[in-house]
């Protein structure tokens, strides 16, 4: 008779379970799909427009230099653009280490200059050609090299007579560029397979479910914000007032750095509202009010900063400023990570920098 009974309550209970686990699929689909069509088209569609004119402007100044100050501003556009995918470290961004090649940040041994030293010494065009650029050179073809060359100690040499290789690298820096981003909004956007179908889970994908996919999803939140708190922020900030480090912010030749901080939280903000809010809402609303704030803060805090990131870590003011934005930054990376991921279904455990 025990017996009986547990073969029926497992037919029972069977239904059941196969029910509730297509309603979560349900669920999980709708999220992946939320992100592809409200964040990361839109974001990737961006890029690949911004990229294009720069690759436009920095034609137009090879040609004739009095046109670098158009490509100075292309240049800016450019790399806030960047800043609505950068923390889409996955897939199409994640490809042909695309990623690195756009902005090899932080440089922390210098490989920008010398692979710049020794294209420029070079002067060779052999070198510079997009084949080239996908077999090498990661560190001296993307936003911060170009940077050096608009906005650095030597930009005035980019229109010195003597000095065309300059324009001709800026020129195929620029090319470099608006191809990687018309080949990455082609992989989300192309009729066959595209990338966002792939996240719902194929047999013959990486990603086997859509559980799969929204933890991708999911580690791009977190990871995004630990990449923005420690690396574009902390790292500049330094220990003290003493040892503070202005020049390792991202773009201190520009004086963009501030601009490129606030534009990357503005788009993980969205990520997260249209990806994984609604899931929060519907297992926890006090819990997704929470994280809400925690954004809302972080913003408000980065809108406090003054006159820029590194003019800020220099003066004890500034840097009250710079630490009253790294505070929500890191309880809200704490709280997804402790609560949120519970909360919603998502596996604990994973290093969201490594992917693990």
């Amino acid at each position: 008779m025990p017996t009986r009974r547990l073969v029926l309550a497992a037919l029972i209970l069977t239904p059941v379970a196969a029910a509730r686990g297509q309603e979560v699929e349900a669920v999980q689909r709708a999220a992946i799909r939320r992100a592809v069509a409200q964040h990361i088209i839109p974001g990737y569609t961006a890029f690949a427009e911004a990229a294009r004119a720069f690759a436009t402007a920095s034609e137009a100044a090879r040609a004739d230099p009095a046109q670098a100050e158009a490509a100075r501003r292309a240049w800016v556009a450019t790399d806030l653009a960047f800043q609505r995918i950068r923390h889409l470290r996955f897939g199409p961004l994640d490809d042909f280490d695309r990623g690195f090649r756009i902005s090899f940040f932080p440089d922390t041994r210098n490989s920008i200059g010398r692979e710049m030293g020794e294209l420029l010494r070079a002067a060779d065009p052999a070198q510079v050609t997009p084949d080239a650029f996908r077999r090498g050179r990661v560190a001296a073809q993307g936003l911060p090299a170009s940077e050096r060359l608009l906005f650095g100690d030597e930009a005035p040499r980019l229109a010195a007579a003597d000095q065309p290789f300059r324009r001709v690298l800026l020129a195929a820096i620029g090319t470099n560029l608006a191809t990687m981003g018309d080949d990455m909004l082609q992989a989300w956007t192309r009729s066959e397979r595209p990338y966002g179908t792939l996240l719902e889970g194929t047999p013959d994908g990486g990603y086997a479910s859509t559980l799969d996919g929204v933890v991708t999803l999911f580690k791009n939140v977190v990871g995004g914000l630990e990449f923005l708190a420690e690396r574009e922020v902390a790292r500049v900030l330094g220990p003290s007032l003493r040892e503070a480090f202005p020049r390792r912010a991202e773009a201190w030749r520009s004086g963009e750095s501030l601009a490129l901080v606030r534009a990357s939280l503005a788009a993980q903000q969205q990520f997260w509202t249209v990806t994984f809010a609604p899931m929060t809402e519907a297992a926890d609303p006090a819990l997704a009010r929470e994280v809400a704030d925690l954004y809302a803060e972080a913003v408000a805090a980065a809108g406090r900063i003054a006159p820029s990131l590194e003019v800020a870590v220099t003066t004890p003011d500034g840097r009250a400023a710079v630490e009253d934005l790294l505070r929500p930054l890191g309880t809200l990376r704490r709280l997804l990570a402790e609560r949120v991921a519970p909360a919603i279904g998502l596996p604990l455990g994973f290093n969201s920098m490594d992917g693990d």
